[in-house]
C-alpha cells in the first residue's frame, strides 16, 4: 500500500510539475531535501478536496476571455496553468509538499507585469488626506468583494466614497474586457494632498493666525488575480484551500456573466432583424 502511495505521488509530483514549469522557472531542488511522506500528501489532498464545487464547475467547460485559450479561472493575458478543479488542487498539494522549491523573484514580477489593471480615482475631496488614507489602506490588497464586505462595516465617515471608487472601478473592468469583482484584487488605493484652502484663525488676546481647508485625491487601482501565482506563495494549507475557493467563485461568476452576455447579444441580433424585417415592408407598402 505504501508503494502504490509513493508512485501514486511521484506521478503527481511530475504531472503537476508539467503544467507550470512553462510558465514559472523553478530553481534546482536542494538534493537533501525529499518529497514529505505519502500520508502527509494524503493528507493535503484530502483536505483540499472538501471545497465544495459549483455545479458549473464539474462539468468540464473552459473559459473563453480575449484569446481563446482555456484558462481555469486566471487570466486571459497568461498562458493557462489550471485547467479544471483537480488541476488547482494537484498544483496546491504540490507545492505545498515541495516547499524548497523557490520561484525566482524576476519571474513572479514578470508575470504581475503581464497582468491587466484598471485604474480608477477621485478628486477634491474635502477631507484630511491623513484619515482619508486610514481607509484606503484598511482596503489595499484585498480582492474586491473582500474589499466592499469590509469597508462596508468600517466606522468611517468616507468609507462608502471609497466602496464607490471600487465598484466604479470594477464595473470599468467589466465593460472593458469581462473581468467580474471575483476575479480582481486592489492592487493600489492611497491618499495625496490635494489644493488646501487658506482660512483665517483667530487665536487669544487679539492675535490671528491662518488654517487650512484640506481637500484629498484618491489614487485606485485595480488588478486582475493571477491565481497560481497565489496559492504558489501561500503560506500554508488554508491559505491555499481560501485561494481554491475564490478560484472556484471566479469561474462560477464569470461563466455566469458569459451567458447573459451571450443571451443579449442573442435578443440584440433578433430585435435588429425585426426592425430590418418592418422598414422593408414599409418600403414595399410604399412603393405600391
Amino acid at each position: 500500500m505504501a508503494q502504490s502511495l509513493t508512485s501514486r505521488m511521484t506521478r503527481l509530483a511530475i504531472s503537476t510539475r508539467n503544467i507550470f514549469t512553462s510558465s514559472l522557472s523553478i530553481s534546482k531542488p536542494n538534493p537533501s531535501c525529499s518529497l514529505r511522506t505519502p500520508l502527509m500528501h494524503t493528507n493535503i489532498l484530502r483536505s483540499l478536496s472538501t471545497i465544495p464545487k459549483p455545479k458549473q464547475l464539474q462539468q468540464t467547460r473552459t473559459i473563453d476571455i480575449t484569446n481563446n485559450s482555456p484558462d481555469f479561472g486566471a487570466t486571459s493575458t497568461l498562458p493557462p496553468l489550471l485547467h479544471s478543479q483537480r488541476d488547482a488542487e494537484n498544483f496546491a498539494a504540490f507545492v505545498h509538499a515541495n516547499k524548497h522549491h523557490k520561484v525566482k523573484p524576476f519571474i513572479l514580477k514578470r508575470r504581475r507585469h503581464q497582468l491587466k489593471s484598471y485604474i480608477g480615482n477621485e478628486k477634491n475631496i474635502r477631507h484630511s488626506p491623513w484619515r482619508m488614507n486610514l481607509v484606503c489602506q484598511f482596503a489595499h490588497g484585498l480582492t474586491v468583494p473582500e474589499a466592499l464586505k469590509q469597508l462596508m462595516f468600517c466606522q468611517k465617515v468616507k468609507a462608502p466614497l471609497v466602496a464607490k471608487v471600487i465598484r466604479r472601478t470594477a464595473n470599468l473592468a467589466d465593460i472593458r474586457d469581462g473581468f467580474q469583482p471575483s476575479q480582481l484584487e486592489v492592487s493600489e488605493c492611497f491618499t495625496t494632498h490635494g489644493t488646501h484652502l487658506k482660512r483665517l484663525k483667530i487665536m487669544g488676546r487679539g492675535r490671528s493666525g491662518k488654517k487650512l481647508r484640506r481637500f484629498s485625491h484618491i489614487r485606485l487601482v485595480l488588478r486582475e488575480i493571477d491565481f497560481p501565482t497565489k496559492i504558489l506563495e501561500a503560506t500554508s494549507i488554508n491559505q491555499k484551500r481560501k485561494w481554491l475557493e475564490r478560484l472556484a467563485i471566479a469561474r462560477e461568476d464569470y461563466e455566469k456573466a458569459r451567458v447573459e452576455k451571450e443571451e443579449l447579444e442573442e435578443l440584440e441580433r433578433l430585435a435588429a432583424e425585426v426592425a430590418e424585417k418592418q422598414r422593408k415592408e414599409k418600403e414595399a407598402e410604399s412603393a405600391k
